[in-house]
């Protein structure tokens, strides 16, 4: 299956060999008929296939857990932190990389545990996760690829005319590259995430994963302020304005980051959603509205404020949509809580609208410029708590 439903695939595979063992062949049977017809059900949605058996459709926007995860857990238990640092620097610069196992599934877990760390990114190139031994040669393609090797071909593929090749040894945990993308990352984003990685709070539930998402958004996160807003005009991306307006020690990544396949899909796949103005809200932008990025966002800030002054009609347009992540995170965060005591919503609603407070500062203005001062329910209150509210007990 195309489908990256590892967990429940684990849990059916599981449930077949228990009625092949039992003989239970009509079970067996009806099992795999049920599946083979069954549409493909939205995530989060439980499917009952008898009345013992049933999954829930996983949501691959969320961020994988220990020991929840097969995929993540292997990857974490097989490989060091060192060597997963420097395998998701590889990644960031789209080289060739070689995972090689002597067991299939711990080289399975690897490959798609270390793409995995990509996210809100994915990999764009040649994505192998067990390389059949009749496609060896793939080993020798000049594009940049992600391939999986059972330690058994590891002496021929050395054999071949290798050039560049980042390869991991799984078995050994030793990884070999002629690059040194890791030093070539901002520090102060290498040193956090190893010292994230390396705490004991992080070993199990979303700690690992979460780690990599704070990397990503400390690197990526600022790509708001590069979104260049003109009257009557799609929004755009200027890479000069993302490229320039950050710390020279990141200026350097961030000229090599724009070339980047999976950089390049990440801006396209935003843009269109801001200009079709459905909207995004995922835990990529959670993470930038509340991490530890208070003067990106503060420069963003400043930015929109530009842009509202040379294209308030646009972006108003786009924030009366859905186009506006922080408002979404908001209102979700008060329908999934509507049966908590509403001392404790408003707690945390509150604490939630403040960290949002300056990503949405622009959107005022830009409302204010668009039909005039908006009126107030109290001074204290944040922009967030007027948009689409019309009085104090909505």
């Amino acid at each position: 299956s195309y489908l990256p439903w590892f967990e429940v695939f684990y849990k059916l595979l599981n449930i077949l060999a228990d009625y092949t063992v039992k003989g239970q062949e009509s079970q067996w049977q009806e099992l795999l008929v049920s599946l083979h017809t069954l549409p493909i059900p939205e995530p989060g949605v439980p499917v009952h296939l008898s009345v013992h058996s049933y999954f829930t459709v996983p949501d691959t926007r969320e961020l994988p857990s220990i020991p929840e995860n097969r995929n993540l857990t292997e990857y974490f238990v097989a490989v060091d932190v060192n060597n997963m640092l420097h395998l998701y620097a590889s990644m960031l610069y789209e080289r060739r990389i070689l995972i090689s196992c002597s067991k299939l599934s711990t080289l399975t877990a690897c490959v798609h545990g270390s793409a995995a760390m990509l996210y809100p990114m994915y990999w764009q190139h040649v994505y192998i996760p067990i390389l059949p031994q009749h496609l060896i040669d793939y080993c020798c393609a000049p594009m940049p690829y992600l391939i999986g090797v059972h330690s058994s071909l590891m002496e021929k593929v050395r054999g071949m005319a290798l050039d560049d090749v980042v390869v991991l040894n799984v078995d050994t945990n030793t990884l070999e590259t002629p690059f040194d993308d890791l030093q070539s990352l901002p520090n102060d984003v290498v040193s956090s995430l190893k010292n994230r990685l390396k705490k004991v709070s992080t070993t199990t539930g979303d700690g690992v994963a979460r780690a990599f998402l704070k990397s990503q958004a400390a690197l990526f996160g600022s790509y708001r302020s590069a979104l260049q807003i003109e009257p009557g005009e799609p929004i755009t991306f200027n890479e000069e304005t993302f490229v320039n307006h950050r710390s020279s020690a990141m200026r350097q990544f961030l000229q090599n980051a724009i070339q980047l396949q999976l950089f390049k899909q990440f801006i396209d796949g935003r843009l269109d959603l801001l200009n079709s103005g459905e909207g995004f809200s995922d835990i990529f932008e959670e993470e930038i509205n509340m991490g530890e990025y208070a003067g990106e966002l503060e420069e963003h800030t400043q930015k929109t404020h530009w842009f509202a002054a040379k294209g308030g009609g646009a972006i108003f347009n786009t924030v009366k949509t859905k186009a506006n992540p922080a408002m979404k995170t908001v209102y979700k965060f008060a329908k999934d809580h509507a049966k908590m005591g509403i001392k404790e919503v408003k707690s945390r609603l509150k604490q939630k609208v403040y960290k949002l407070c300056n990503v949405l500062k622009p959107f005022k203005l830009i409302l204010e410029l668009k039909e005039g001062p908006l009126r107030t329910w109290d001074d204290h209150r944040s922009i967030t708590v007027h948009f689409g509210q019309v009085g104090r007990n909505e």
